[in-house]
C-alpha cells in the first residue's frame, strides 16, 4: 500500500520518481548499446534477489565488474520494488562505495540527458507529467519503450513547462496528451526538433501544436529541413558541434536532426539564420 503522506513530501528525480518504483536503466555503465533490463525480466530478477540477499555492507573488498552485469545492483526495500545501487552514497550515510566495482567514476557522471530536463522543472510539473508513468514498475519505468517520459522530456523543460500551466490540471492522461498534442508523441525526434517548437510556441502560443493537421504539417516541415542541412558537406577540422557558444536547442538541431557533429561558428551562425527564417516561413503559413 502506498503511503501517501510520505508520497506527498516526497521530492520526485527521474531517477526515484515516487517510494514505488526507480529507474536504473542506466546500471551498470557497461551496459551495450540499445540493452533494456525488461527483455531480459527473469534473469534480471533473479540476479537481483542474489545479489541483495548476499550483499555484505562491511565488505570492502573490491570487487570488478566483469560481463554486462554488477554484484551491487540489487533491491532497496522489503518489497523489492525499488532497484538500486546497494553502494550508492544514499545508503551509506554520504559514504561512496562504488569504486568497489571498478567503474566508481564512471558510475558517477552516468546520468541521462532526461534526468537533467526534468530536474529543471518545478517540482509540481514534475508530478503532473509523472502521472503519465502511474502503475509502471521499476522494470517498465526504467524502459524507453515503456516510459513514456523518456520520449516527452526531450521536448525541454520550457514546452513542457508551458504545458502544465496552460493545462492547470493536477495531470494530464495519456488520452488527452496523444489527442490534445499529438506532435509531442509523434514519430519527429524531440531533441532535433525541440527548437523549431520552441519557435513556434514563442510566436504563436502552446495552442498552435495542438492537432493532428499541424503535427503532419510539421512532421512534413521538419522532414524537408534536416534533409536540406544534413547535404551540406562534412567538415571534418571544424571544432565539435556541441561545444559552440549558440543555443544548445539549435546544436542539438544540428547534431541529431541533421547529423552536423562537427561544424565551424561562422557556419553555425548562417545557418541559425537561415533555419530561423525558413521557421518563421512555416509559421506564417500555420497563420494563413
Amino acid at each position: 500500500m502506498v503511503n501517501h503522506s510520505f508520497q506527498h513530501d516526497w521530492e520526485p528525480t527521474l531517477c526515484v520518481p515516487d517510494p514505488q518504483k526507480s529507474c536504473f536503466a542506466c546500471c551498470p555503465p557497461i551496459r551495450p548499446a540499445g540493452y533494456e533490463h525488461i527483455q531480459y525480466r527473469t534473469i534480471v530478477q533473479r540476479m537481483l534477489r542474489e545479489n541483495t540477499r548476499e550483499f555484505d555492507r562491511q565488505n570492502r573488498d573490491p570487487r570488478p565488474i566483469t560481463g554486462f552485469s554488477c554484484w551491487a545492483l540489487g533491491y532497496l526495500d522489503d518489497h523489492c520494488r525499488l532497484v538500486g545501487c546497494l553502494l550508492h552514497p544514499a545508503r551509506h550515510q554520504g559514504e561512496d562505495f562504488r569504486f568497489l566495482t571498478g567503474y566508481g567514476e564512471k558510475c558517477r557522471r552516468e546520468d541521462c540527458p532526461e534526468s537533467s530536463i526534468f530536474l529543471e522543472l518545478p517540482v509540481e510539473a514534475r508530478r503532473f507529467w509523472l502521472h503519465l508513468a502511474d502503475g509502471l514498475g521499476s522494470f517498465e519505468y526504467s524502459s524507453r519503450r515503456f516510459n513514456p517520459l523518456f520520449h516527452l522530456l526531450g521536448w525541454g523543460s520550457a514546452l513542457l513547462g508551458t504545458i502544465v500551466v496552460k493545462e492547470n490540471k493536477e495531470h494530464l492522461s495519456p488520452e488527452h496528451l496523444s489527442k490534445t498534442y499529438p506532435v509531442l508523441q509523434s514519430g519527429v525526434a524531440p531533441r532535433a526538433n525541440a527548437y523549431l517548437l520552441k519557435g513556434i510556441t514563442r510566436q504563436r502560443g502552446i495552442e498552435s501544436l495542438r492537432g493532428t493537421l499541424f503535427e503532419r504539417r510539421f512532421e512534413d516541415f521538419s522532414a524537408h529541413l534536416m534533409q536540406h542541412l544534413s547535404e551540406l558537406p562534412w567538415q571534418g577540422d571544424a571544432p565539435f558541434t556541441h561545444l559552440l557558444s549558440l543555443d544548445p536547442l539549435f546544436l542539438d538541431l544540428l547534431r541529431l536532426g541533421a547529423g552536423i557533429k562537427r561544424i565551424h561558428d561562422d557556419l553555425a551562425i548562417s545557418l541559425k539564420k537561415e533555419v530561423d527564417e525558413q521557421l518563421s516561413s512555416f509559421i506564417g503559413k500555420l497563420e494563413a
